[in-house]
């Protein structure tokens, strides 16, 4: 099947997810770059400042919402991610995050240090192989699927929108073409200013019989790439660390959470009782070799991280504080031995 020119046009969209930062790579006239959960290729320098996302489970349905916040005076670029299966796309509601970041806090004890001086301490197949499966537009993005075997296709629709797709970027999407995956590409076009200004968060929603977070694109970054990961599901959640070699990612937040007033946006998800669970990451390029896959947890034992702020307190003293206790001790035994002595001249002149 031959692509029409409306087809090409808004095929060189998205890709599902993720949680904090991205990296440009080689581009001319576009550049390119990878976040936590998918990649970016824009007009211009674009460095996302913070990624957050939030995975939903519900039997084989898994819905992925992600928000992207840049730095940057790009006004055209695309987001491209992989998906399982066939994906519907929403906007979502940016204050879903903010709940979210409220209920998982960690908690925060206080240590107080007391310093002198000044306080310094410590689907189907086209001739082309590719197909565009689905198209719909929501709000600022244009989005489309592309069902095939191999990049070329991404390649030549993004080269139609003004983009330059990397070979290091085209080679890391072959391991999901092959695997029967779809790529979600995403037109991120600001209907004004640039996308410093950011976006609605993106929600995807797919159904897979494996759970899984896409992250082999990230190996294609040049700048570590952080990752706030929220796993909405029956129970909680374990994950498995992308990169292997590093640092896993931290469990911050295990608890149930329940529809309630204070929490309006994250209660329209709920029906019941759920179990929330947040991880918080940073990953070197280099060592990511797999996606994040989700698994049930032994035990649906609650978890909230203990975050220790150290306060310096500066002394109303000036000289440090041990010296301080050795005069007060020499002053103390001044005054008994001059009171000891004034008692034994009363007891003489008796």
């Amino acid at each position: 099947m031959t692509l029409t020119a409306t087809a090409r046009r808004f095929v060189t969209r998205f890709a599902v997810v993720v949680a904090l930062a991205a990296t440009m790579l080689s581009a001319d006239p576009a550049t390119s770059g990878a976040c936590a959960c998918g990649a970016f290729v824009a007009n211009d320098k674009l460095s996302p400042q913070r990624e957050t996302a939030l995975v939903e489970l519900a039997g084989r349905t898994e819905a992925v919402t992600v928000s992207v916040v840049t730095r940057s005076e790009v006004n055209q670029a695309a987001f491209l991610m992989p998906v399982p299966s066939r994906a519907r796309f929403e906007i979502a509601d940016a204050k879903i995050f903010t709940e979210l970041d409220q209920i998982s806090r960690p908690e925060v004890k206080v240590r107080r240090v007391v310093v002198s001086g000044d306080g310094a301490g410590g689907a189907g197949q086209s001739a082309d192989g590719a197909t565009v499966v689905d198209h719909v537009e929501v709000g600022p993005y244009d989005v489309a699927q592309l069902s095939g075997t191999d990049a070329t296709a991404v390649s030549r629709w993004l080269t139609d929108n003004g983009f330059t797709l990397p070979t290091a970027l085209g080679d890391a999407l072959k391991p999901y073409l092959a695997e029967g995956w779809l790529v979600v590409a995403v037109r991120l076009a600001p209907t004004s200013g640039s996308l410093s200004d950011g976006l609605p968060p993106m929600r995807v929603e797919f159904e897979t019989d494996t759970p899984v977070y896409p992250m082999r694109l990230s190996a294609t970054a040049e700048r570590r790439q952080p990752l706030r990961l929220y796993v909405l599901a029956d129970h909680r959640m374990d994950i498995s660390n992308p990169a292997p070699k590093g640092s896993a990612p931290d469990l911050t937040f295990a608890g149930e959470v329940k529809p309630d007033t204070s929490t309006p946006t994250l209660s329209a998800l709920l029906t019941g009782p759920r179990f929330l669970t947040r991880y918080d990451g940073e990953f070197s390029p280099s060592q990511i070799t797999d996606d994040i896959r989700l698994r049930q947890a032994a035990s649906d034992e609650h978890y909230r991280a203990v975050v220790t702020v150290t306060k310096y307190v500066q002394s109303p003293w000036p000289m440090p504080a041990v010296p301080l206790i050795i005069l007060a001790l020499v002053v103390v035994g001044a005054l008994v031995a001059a009171v000891t002595m004034l008692v034994r001249r009363r007891a003489a002149r008796v």
